[in-house]
């Protein structure tokens, strides 16, 4: 998200996603990471594959990943919309493994930090990501597949976890793009290959340049998940969002928090229509002295990317837990506002209360909007821990 549900009122949305994550809420999982000084392995352009592989000499490093299916039994029967966040981390020198299942059905909702478990990360043939999550019961693998004559990517998520059960999936892009989505921009530097615009991989988000951050969106799901019910069901259809981050920076005493979000949209409103996707993400920080640090990065359907720092989020309402219930998102680019979407929450229970920190939100939702003028449909991710002011 990485990263379908359908919202209370819209049974027949499809629940696609996005997901995201984000430059995930440090202070609910790492409220005291050090500053120290780092080996200079990554300059200001990310260079691939090997900035897909882990970065020790920085403090904390995830792997992310959002995942939203349409699900049926093996016999057709019994369609059920699920969600996933599935996290490989190491922060502090500490491994885990986040991992939450949420079904559209019920509205159900659980999630937990595994802990303690081995992490594994390496380039297989220097080229292909390998990822690796062991904890007694709890695992995942996430392993990079050599590209195929379509020059698209390519990746097997395998485990089983308490939460989501076990689960056997193929990832891969629906559209061909040249490079991953890099946050972030910077006057006078280009990306090679297949970006419009200056998108270097590296944002600011508790000091300046601080934050290495690239996503892999736009991945179709097919495969089979044993639900935690101990019923097996094939993937009809489904979206993944993968993040990368890593950093040394700790949040500075007038930091409060951010948002993030991130969705799959179609210039249509039938969210089942094979036309192309776009996929969007936008994070902003929020200090005490207002918003600070804003990105958005774009997947066009055309397979190109974008990056920006011209974007905006109001929140609209709070629910019943004080997290947003309605927000909306803008983005411009070169004076040109070119999308608007409103987003609302799938449930008001998606929260997370990790080992650590105080809680976090990060439900499943529906956006709708313009891009360009035209009516566009999606649904995504939204995360923050900010709650209703008091």
């Amino acid at each position: 998200m990485a990263k379908y549900r359908k919202s209370s009122n819209r049974k027949g949305v499809l629940f696609f996603i996005i997901s995201a994550i984000l430059v995930v809420v440090i202070t609910n999982i790492i409220p005291k990471i050090q500053v120290y000084i780092k080996t200079p392995e990554a300059a200001s352009l990310l260079i691939f594959p090997r900035d897909h592989n882990s970065h020790p000499n920085y403090n904390a490093e995830w792997w992310y990943l959002n995942l939203l299916v349409r699900t049926e039994k093996i016999d057709g029967t019994n369609i059920k919309d699920l969600g996933y966040l599935l996290s490989f981390s190491r922060i502090a020198n500490k491994s885990g493994l986040l991992n939450s299942r949420f079904d559209q059905s019920t509205k159900s909702f659980s999630e937990k930090t595994d802990v303690g478990g081995m992490l594994t990360v390496s380039l297989i043939d220097s080229k292909y990501l390998f990822v690796d999550y062991i904890n007694g019961s709890n695992y995942a693998t996430l392993e990079e597949k050599p590209l195929g004559a379509d020059g698209k990517r390519k990746y097997k998520l395998i485990g089983k976890t308490d939460q989501i059960g076990s689960f056997n999936l193929t990832l891969k892009e629906r559209t061909l793009s040249k490079s991953p989505l890099l946050w972030g921009e910077t006057t006078g530097m280009v990306e090679p290959g297949g970006t419009t615009g200056d998108c270097t991989g590296q944002i600011s988000v508790f000091a300046p340049n601080d934050t290495f951050y690239y996503s892999i969106p736009d991945l179709d799901i097919t495969g089979t998940i044993t639900d935690v019910d101990g019923i097996k069901r094939n993937v009809k259809i489904g979206k993944a969002w993968i993040d990368h981050q890593w950093f040394n920076t700790r949040p500075p005493a007038d930091w409060k928090g951010h948002y993030w979000t991130g969705f799959h949209f179609t210039e249509s409103k039938d969210l089942y229509s094979p036309e192309p996707h776009h996929a969007v993400g936008f994070v902003t920080q929020i200090y005490n002295t207002g918003p600070k640090y804003t990105y958005w990065v774009k997947r066009n359907a055309n397979g190109t990317n974008q990056c920006g720092t011209e974007g905006n989020i109001t929140i609209n309402n709070y629910g019943a837990t004080n997290y947003p219930s309605s927000w909306n998102i803008s983005l411009t680019k070169s004076s040109n506002t070119f999308i608007k979407v409103n987003g609302l929450p799938f449930s008001n229970n998606q929260i997370f209360d990790p080992p650590i920190g105080p809680n976090f939100f990060e439900p499943a939702s529906y956006f709708k909007g313009y891009l360009n003028g035209k009516s566009v449909t999606g649904l995504g991710f939204f995360e923050t821990h900010l709650t209703k002011p008091q």
